[in-house]
């Protein structure tokens, strides 16, 4: 049984934590009780903004558990630690040693309940006021409180589950959590939870697909205020429910499934036949102006869904300082000998002056030149005047591509593969049957740094020596433990 969590809930609808010692409890404490918040189409949308305004600063985002700057992104071995310091102890996965485990992974897995418990009770307290909201209203909100509640539980069971090719049958992983309730939560099987999960983003697609203005209109149109639903790349909205479908099918190993939800939004234009567009792009080449003020550094074209981070600073972050791992040729190491021109290295790492430091923390004076740094999120900055949409992705257009390349033919892998590498500036070599796993898995660590998905691309594949590594990375290690507070009993 899941130990208790402990949350209140003020007006601004997100939980914070209470000082309980048990985590898992909801017991909203309010001014203004659920039930009668939710009875409004404006209470409801207040509640799902709440989940989102806590889901961007806290789970997904730059600065987010899940995302960005995470122990999940540590994870991947991306980037450069002192030996011996919690992020190098993370890196190498000898989580028990990290100085961190109690804390940060602590919030790692008490973070996405949070979030959790905050979409359970709208749900919940929405449904009997049914009659009182306009069934648009009714049917969006509740779509999104289901994939984002999906999200949430899915990325948990990435972090904390098992390998999927090593799913212990009959053992218990996470609870997966659909109901708030006072008692402690039980938890369920591999199989069982990732029904869950598929059953909340099938009720999302339904929901979704009635209302959601992205199926009869571009949703590059949707980036205004004055929307009825705005900024739909920074919600979960249809498109990205069928991404999280083709992405939990691969998880699956279901690949036909995977493909065919891929090819969805692959696919997907908008319902104006005479000028149908595609609804999402690769950035290319010829979308780089040389403009730190103009270019697209996070590649908003390509995000399928995500979290408007405004709040968000990159200047003052970790971020800013979180450094290419290992040596200087890095770049070399993750995107080959000409990396300078590949996209994804000039748009997401900067090079600047530092300092390289050996193993044993001496410094090294040959690399006392420079340093590389991502640069992905740079154009966060308060009051900034670029043109930058402050939009974390939870899924971009190149996993799409990339579940194809893996799932579909060879020949449309090729096809797809072909348009990725003139979109990113890299040589076009064919995929073969007998090296097209490891390649796509190649350029997916070269595409997703600072996304908080490398380590879940390495873990779905089992992969036994990540890029950069000098340790191999073993079924078991893969499985991040549970935080020691959730099995005591603090009084």
């Amino acid at each position: 049984m899941m130990k208790k969590f402990m949350y209140t809930m003020g007006l601004g609808v997100t939980m914070m934590m209470s000082a309980c010692t048990d985590w898992l409890t909801v017991q909203p404490e309010t001014s203004m009780t659920a039930e009668t918040l939710f009875q409004t189409d404006n209470g409801v949308k207040y509640g799902l903004n709440g989940a989102y305004l806590l889901a961007s600063q806290t789970v997904y985002g730059p600065s987010g558990y899940f995302g960005g700057n995470s122990i999940v992104e540590n994870m991947a071995n991306t980037y450069l630690y002192a030996i011996n310091t919690d992020g190098y102890n993370w890196a190498n996965h000898t989580y028990e040693q990290t100085d961190s485990q109690k804390t940060v992974n602590g919030y790692t897995f008490q973070y996405p309940y949070k979030i959790i418990a905050n979409l359970n009770s709208l749900l919940k307290e929405m449904a009997p006021n049914r009659d009182e909201i306009t069934p648009e209203v009714y049917s969006m909100v509740r779509g999104e409180a289901f994939a984002l509640r999906a999200c949430c539980h899915f990325d948990l069971l990435r972090t904390y589950g098992p390998v999927p090719s090593k799913v212990e049958a009959g053992k218990k992983y996470l609870p997966y959590v659909r109901v708030n309730d006072a008692g402690n939560y039980e938890y369920h099987t591999f199989d069982q939870f990732m029904e869950y999960v598929q059953a909340d983003l099938d009720s999302a697609e339904f929901l979704l697909e009635k209302y959601d203005p992205v199926l009869t209109t571009n949703i590059s149109y949707t980036e205004s205020s004055y929307s009825t639903w705005s900024y739909r790349k920074s919600r979960m909205n249809y498109y990205g429910v069928l991404g999280l479908q083709a992405r939990v099918a691969l998880w699956l190993g279901d690949k036909e499934e995977a493909l065919r939800y891929a090819q969805l939004v692959k696919e997907a234009k908008d319902s104006q036949e005479s000028w149908a567009q595609l609804q999402f792009k690769l950035t290319t080449p010829s979308d780089d102006v040389n403009s730190f003020y103009t270019t697209d550094l996070s590649h908003y074209s390509e995000h399928i869904c995500g979290v408007k981070c405004e709040t968000f600073d990159f200047s003052s972050s970790a971020w800013a300082r979180a450094t290419l791992s290992n040596e200087p040729d890095f770049g070399k190491v993750l995107y080959g000998e000409n990396y300078k021109d590949d996209l994804r290295y000039q748009h997401f790492w900067r090079t600047g002056s530092g300092t390289w430091y050996a193993p044993d923390g001496s410094i090294l004076p040959e690399y006392n030149v420079r340093s590389i740094t991502i640069n992905k999120y740079s154009q966060f900055l308060a009051n900034s005047t670029n043109s930058c949409k402050d939009n974390f992705p939870i899924m971009r257009l190149p996993e799409i591509y990339f579940i194809i390349m893996e799932c579909g033919t060879l020949e449309e892998a090729n096809t797809l593969y072909q348009e990725y590498c003139a979109a990113r500036n890299i040589e076009y070599v064919a995929l073969t049957e007998s090296d097209r796993q490891e390649r796509i898995i190649l350029e997916s660590i070269r595409e997703y740094v600072g996304e908080g998905q490398n380590f879940f691309t390495y873990k779905r594949n089992n992969v036994k020596r990540m890029i950069g590594a000098v340790t191999d990375c073993s079924d078991n290690q893969y499985i991040v433990p549970i935080p020691e507070a959730e099995y005591l009993d603090v009084k």
